[in-house]
């Protein structure tokens, strides 16, 4: 169904089984409360909304796979010279018609040998100077990751594939309805809305929720060591102005984020011709302002999405990205822009308001709802 396109990752990769259900494979990293440990809390707490755990088994860890191993000294790793592997290379014949067999052929290197050949170690062994060992006495030089197959339900498309405005619009209130129930309920905060993590489900196998949410390796229990500032986390484009400034994240950010979800997936996803949204003679915009969200510092991308949230002019200028078809949505982005970031005098209130959660959620909610019956 999924997996990361990525070298350095957690290497999620996720299965649909025969019976309907979802098998995600991943290295997670070994910090308690664990994903499958905050399902099971959700659950127990009556959460909406959020996928069940069907089963869960834990594999293998780095620590138990690196037991017994010592790095004692440094080792020199002698690359040719430049005139070997010119050598090398006169000798290497690039014909189809090399002779067959084990001793006769000869194939280039891989594109992943030559990866390694460039990123090696290419200092020169008459004059490179003795490292210290990889391991050094009471340095942490790596994180310990657990292998780990976790099965839930059910299973569900992500946002990003929607099919028409009334699903995409559906998908998200529902997701929020989720995270309302997470944090409220379940005393959950999620931290990482992203498209990723918002899927598109069938009311019938998921209790009369269009959307859920998945995808907890980053949720924290309110009050917890990891809620604050400095485990600031999220997925870039999509996060608050205000976790991106190092400022404690709270719910009003997630709900930040789920705006942001909805702008992209109007701005972005909706081209997709597969969708057939976008009219013929209709061009999408090759320099995206959407682009800018990824681009930079976290304090250069924060504060440009503070300007952009502030004024009607900047939002208009992102939804000018929007095929026609979706003019329809925005109405419900301007009323959304006014919920998340109320009039503070003359300028936008980014923080959170020392009231009850609701005060957010209904509005959003509600805004969502009079959205759809216009459909």
């Amino acid at each position: 169904m999924n997996r990361r396109r990525a070298i350095v990752s957690r290497g999620t990769t996720c299965y649909e089984t025969q019976h309907g259900h979802v098998a995600k494979f991943q290295w997670a990293l070994d910090q308690p409360p664990l994903e499958f440990e905050q399902l099971k809390l959700a659950e127990t707490m009556g959460v909406e909304g959020i996928v069940r755990v069907v089963a869960h088994r834990r594999f293998t860890s780095i620590a138990e796979m690196r037991e017994g191993l010592q790095f004692p000294k440094a080792y020199r790793f002698r690359l040719p010279s430049e005139d070997e592997r010119l050598s090398d290379m006169r000798g290497f014949s690039c014909s189809s018609h090399t002779p067959d067999g084990p001793s006769g052929s000869k194939k280039p290197a891989s594109a992943d040998q030559e990866s390694n050949l460039e990123n090696g170690c290419n200092d020169d062994p008459s004059n490179a100077e003795a490292k210290p060992g990889l391991d050094t006495p009471g340095e942490k030089l790596w994180e310990n990751k657990i292998f780990s197959c976790l099965v839930i339900s059910p299973a569900g498309r992500e946002i990003s594939d929607f099919g028409s405005i009334k699903e995409l619009l559906e998908c998200e209130r529902d997701a929020i309805r989720a995270h309302r129930s997470l944090y409220v309920e379940g005393k959950i905060l999620h931290r990482d809305i992203s498209p990723h993590n918002i899927i598109i489900t069938r009311p019938a196998t998921a209790d009369g929720f269009k959307g859920m949410l998945i995808d907890l390796d980053m949720a924290c229990t309110r009050g917890s060591d990891q809620d604050g500032p400095s485990h600031a986390v999220g997925t870039l484009p999509y996060m608050a102005t205000e976790v991106l400034l190092k400022i404690d994240h709270t719910y009003r950010h997630d709900v930040e984020s789920f705006f942001y979800v909805l702008l992209r997936m109007c701005g972005r996803e909706a081209w997709d011709p597969v969708k057939g949204l976008a009219v013929e003679g209709e061009k999408q915009r090759k320099e995206s302002r959407f682009r800018t969200w990824h681009v930079g510092t976290l304090r250069d991308i924060g504060e440009l999405k503070q300007g952009q949230m502030g004024a009607p002019r900047t939002l208009n200028n992102l939804m000018k990205e929007f095929p026609k078809a979706l003019d329809v949505v925005k109405p419900l982005c301007e009323e959304l822009r006014e919920i998340i970031f109320p009039p503070n005098g003359k300028d936008k209130n980014y923080g959170t308001p020392w009231s009850n959660p609701d005060d957010l959620y209904y509005p959003v909610i509600t805004a969502f709802d009079e959205a759809i019956s216009m459909l």
